[in-house]
């Protein structure tokens, strides 16, 4: 008898700061995707692939749907996500229950009514849905257009494990060779499996220490190129720029005293190192390029 196992694709919705990344590493349980407290952090889908007894499921992780676009960053944002729906066994839309419902929510369900997929709508934030921040009679009456409902709490991995059992439910099976062949290239490497480089990774490591420590001050001016990642037997030497289009951004991402930049570069080598179980020496400068959104979308 040959053994088979569940087997799909899974796509995450929702408005900017709904938790989908947060849910992302809640679900794989390790960290596989930057947060921050500011919109649109994720700027890209990217994929993960999660195994276990009961089978494999491909996460695409995707950006938060925001209202009102006018610069070409959140415009190529916006893409993103109905790029990603597409093709998927079920859609997972988190709303965040502890804000008032907007526009932008909105926007996301227009998006997910037009899936012929599976439909899960995710009650996030109950831990913090308390009192007057508890929201959740605005988005009771979406529940009939959902194939099932559940609540949870992604940051304190609350139900996560029961979402992931309904995720399973709602998969068809196949065969080991079966899903090997859906999966490609990914199915020939070991570990975590993702659908970006190991240079972009480090790349947004970086870029979410520099939101960390800079704040609301200049979220959207910034982003991080490795240039170079070189194994030298006791460390790894990483060289990057964080790119930004003015001066003035420049000073303050350097900080007095270079300040800013070496708290950035502190607290991401220091989790770089906790998660390659190396010593890492990070070399970075900052650099005014104009051009890097154009850079960044077209690549």
């Amino acid at each position: 008898m040959i053994n088979k196992l569940k087997f799909g694709r899974v796509a995450i919705v929702g408005r900017p700061n709904t938790g989908k990344s947060t849910l992302l590493n809640a679900l794989m349980n390790q960290k596989v995707a930057i947060t921050s407290p500011l919109p649109q952090t994720t700027r890209k889908s990217s994929q993960v692939v999660f195994r276990n007894e009961k089978g494999v499921i491909v996460f695409t992780d995707t950006p938060g749907i925001i209202n009102q676009v006018e610069d070409l960053m959140s415009k190529n944002i916006n893409l993103e996500a109905p790029k990603s729906t597409a093709r998927k066994d079920v859609i997972v839309c988190l709303v965040d229950i502890s804000r008032e419902k907007s526009e932008e929510e909105n926007k996301v369900i227009g998006l997910v009514r037009k899936m012929p997929s599976k439909k899960i709508l995710v009650y996030n934030k109950t831990d913090k849905a308390i009192g007057t921040k508890d929201h959740l009679a605005e988005y009771n009456y979406l529940e009939e257009e959902f194939d099932k409902v559940i609540s949870i709490s992604a940051i304190k991995e609350k139900n996560v494990k029961g979402l992931l059992n309904l995720i399973f439910d709602f998969l068809p099976e196949k065969t080991e060779k079966e899903i090997n062949s859906e999966l490609g290239v990914m199915a020939e490497k070991k570990g975590l499996l993702m659908g970006m480089g190991s240079r972009e990774y480090i790349g947004e490591i970086i870029r979410e220490k520099a939101y960390l420590f800079l704040r609301e001050e200049l979220p959207y001016t910034i982003n991080v190129e490795v240039k170079e990642v070189k194994d030298k037997g006791k460390l790894i030497y990483i060289k990057a720029v964080i790119n930004t289009n003015a001066d003035r951004y420049k000073k303050m991402i350097i900080g007095k005293n270079g300040q800013k930049i070496k708290e950035i570069g502190f607290n991401a080598r220091k989790e770089l190192e906790l998660m390659s179980g190396r010593k890492v020496f990070l070399e970075m400068t900052v650099e005014i390029d104009r051009h890097w959104m154009e850079r960044s979308f077209n690549a």
